[in-house]
């Protein structure tokens, strides 16, 4: 590459600041990813212990949820009294 040789090139500037960059991206993204499995852990725990077996609907829906659903639907549990409840709108 015009004469530049890796290890050259990793040790300029510019080079360490995109690589940061993307290492705190990756961080970032890989933090989200935990907390939405953490997330819909809990919630599939909850409506099964609450609710009992659920079908593959409701599993499915967990799992293409938003964090944010995940969390509103943990906090309609508590007041729930049927399945379709938990899932009612803000």
């Amino acid at each position: 590459m015009l004469g530049i040789q890796d290890v050259e090139l990793k040790q300029t500037r510019f080079y360490q600041d995109v690589f940061s960059e993307g290492e705190l991206e990756g961080e970032r993204k890989g933090k989200l990813e935990g907390r939405m499995a953490e997330a819909q852990t809990l919630l599939l725990r909850q409506l099964n212990k609450r609710f009992g077996p659920l079908g593959d609907a409701v599993n499915r829906r967990i799992e293409l949820a938003t964090l944010e659903q995940l969390e509103h639907w943990a906090d309609n549990i508590l007041d729930a009294k049927t399945l379709s409840a938990v899932f009612r709108k803000p």
